[in-house]
Formats: C-alpha cells, sequence, structure tokens
C-alpha cells in the first residue's frame, strides 16, 4: 500500500507541474503516443518533386542563358511572362547543365517550393567549354506541376570546406605486414596479379575488378593507426595511396581506406572502408595544421618486420 501511495503521489505531482507550466494539452501530450514519423509514400513523393524541380531549374537556366530577343515566348515555358526580362540580341552558347544544390524550403498538403543551384559553362569566343558560372533558381511543383518563381539569379560558386583530421598516425615502412598485405591485395584487386582470395577475409564479399583497369599497382605509402604496421595488433585502419600503370602509360594516383584484421597470425583485409578512417572525436583542421600532422606522421617511427605470410592460393 505504501508503495502504490508513493507512485500516486508522483503521478499527481507530474500532472500538477504539466498543468501549472501547460494547461491541459500537456496533461493529454503527456498521455499521447509521439506523432508518426514520415511514411513511405510522403518520402517517395519528397523524392519525387525534388527530381522534377531539379530537371525543370536545369532546363529553365540553360534555356534562359541562351535565349535571344526574339525568344521571350521560349520562356513562357518556365516563368510569368510578366516578369522584367531584358534578352540579348546574340545568343550565348551553354553547355554543361549540371543541378549542385536543391533544397526544399516550404511544403504544403499540395504544393512544394524549391531553391536550386545550376552550373552551366559559357563559352568564350571559339572555346568549346568556358568557365562554370553558377545560377540559382525557386521552384514551385504542384501536382506535378512546375513553375519557375523567378528569373535565375548568378550565386557564387560552392564553398571549399575544412579538412577533417584523419586517424592513421603512422607511416608503415615497405617491410611491415601491413604494407606488404595492402600491397599485394591491390594488384591483385585492380590490376589482376595474383588470387585476391589470398589477402581476404572470408566474409569480405570482396572480388577482383574484371577486366583489370590496370596493369600495375606501385603501393606510394601505407599509413595506419596502428604504430606497429601490424608487429603485435589485431586490427588496424590502413590508408594505402598507389601509383597505377595503365596501357598508356602511368595513370592519376588512387587511395584505398582498408579495415584489416589479423587471424591465425595472418593480415587479411576485411572491408574496403567508404570513407578514410577518422579522428573520434571529429576535429576540423587548418591546412597548416593538416601538413603538421602528415610530417610527423611521415617522420614517426617506421616499424620493420619480417616478411608476412599470405594464405596459400584458392582453386577456382
Amino acid at each position: 500500500m505504501a508503495a502504490r501511495r508513493r507512485r500516486d503521489n508522483i503521478v499527481v505531482g507530474v500532472l500538477a507541474v504539466l498543468a501549472l507550466l501547460g494547461g491541459g494539452h500537456a496533461i493529454l501530450s503527456f498521455f499521447s503516443s509521439p506523432p508518426p514519423g514520415p511514411s513511405d509514400d510522403s518520402t517517395t513523393r519528397i523524392i519525387a518533386h525534388e527530381q522534377l524541380a531539379q530537371s525543370f531549374a536545369r532546363d529553365f537556366v540553360v534555356t534562359y542563358l541562351s535565349a535571344t530577343s526574339g525568344q521571350q515566348d521560349k520562356l513562357a515555358e518556365y516563368v510569368s511572362t510578366g516578369q522584367q526580362v531584358t534578352l540579348p540580341s546574340i545568343g550565348r552558347q551553354i553547355t554543361d547543365g549540371q543541378v549542385v544544390y536543391a533544397a526544399r524550403m516550404s511544403a504544403s498538403e499540395a504544393l512544394d517550393v524549391w531553391t536550386v543551384t545550376v552550373s552551366v559553362r559559357v563559352a568564350k569566343g571559339a572555346a568549346v567549354s568556358g568557365d562554370k558560372q553558377y545560377y540559382r533558381v525557386a521552384v514551385s511543383v504542384a501536382d506535378g506541376r512546375l513553375r519557375a518563381l523567378s528569373l535565375p539569379a548568378a550565386v557564387g560558386a560552392p564553398i571549399r570546406g575544412d579538412d577533417l583530421m584523419q586517424g592513421y598516425s603512422t607511416t608503415c615502412s615497405p617491410d611491415t605486414p601491413l604494407t606488404q598485405v595492402a600491397a599485394g591485395f591491390l594488384a591483385a584487386y585492380a590490376a589482376g596479379s595474383g588470387d585476391v582470395a589470398r589477402y581476404v577475409t572470408p566474409d569480405s564479399g570482396i572480388s577482383a575488378l574484371h577486366p583489370s583497369p590496370y596493369s600495375a599497382m606501385d603501393v606510394a605509402t601505407v599509413m595506419s593507426d596502428d604504430s606497429g604496421c601490424g608487429a603485435s595488433a589485431t586490427t588496424a585502419h590502413v590508408l594505402a595511396s598507389v601509383n597505377p600503370k595503365a596501357d598508356g602509360g602511368v595513370a592519376p594516383s588512387l587511395a584505398y581506406p582498408l579495415t584489416m584484421v589479423r587471424s591465425g597470425g595472418q593480415w587479411q583485409v576485411q572491408a574496403m572502408d567508404s570513407v578514410p578512417y577518422l579522428r573520434n572525436p571529429m576535429t576540423v583542421v587548418t591546412g597548416q595544421q593538416a601538413g603538421r600532422d602528415a610530417a610527423a606522421a611521415s617522420s614517426a617511427a617506421k616499424p620493420s618486420a619480417s616478411a608476412v605470410q599470405v594464405p596459400p592460393a584458392t582453386q577456382n
């Protein structure tokens, strides 16, 4: 009875506080279930409207920037004829229209308003492709019907972001286990040199590229969060930078973030990560800080180890 009385007193106290703060609505909200989240239908509708707004904005910007003074009727397909429009007598060559940003600014039951930024190249003289320019336009979407709310506005290019500090602390020398396994794996994966199954865990789901896009993969650097570069740890995050070679000669450098594990004394690739391993907590750095960190990692001790064992080739 005493426990029940205490529980009842707590409930009465909570209701009294809610009534004081928000009245009857707060009391009812205390007992009501939370509002439902977005449904599959509403999410699909938003995505569909975004694609419509993007396509419409891209076509409008390209058409508008290339129009001449005798083509006012073309613009009526996109924007109200009440807009104050002045067009040149000679049209410009506009190419490579691409959507770079889109956001839904407001929405109701039957109407969405989107802002879309489109990049284009405006030819200069005989140049086929000129400088890239950016234009923003507002678009309404109502039951599949689209309309620009105003003429496009020239805006700046997307602003360059900050660097994020990566979690790799050590540069591994060529004779360390992590470097040897990373080099063998990437040569098999992208250059068809060897059996990729020798370098990956059975559950990795990784298979070699077919056809092989490169003839060789020369490892430039291997960095890891394991200061021993595979000498004693059982798990490591690795960033392998490589200089691939193609039939036409040297190709642009590539970088592969990898998660590697050691099992039975053998290092293998468990996953090809979608993003490099980042420091936790996530840290934003300036260019000078990033340069100092890279220099420190390069000058760090580079452990050596005996040749690493690689599992034997498997039968296909």
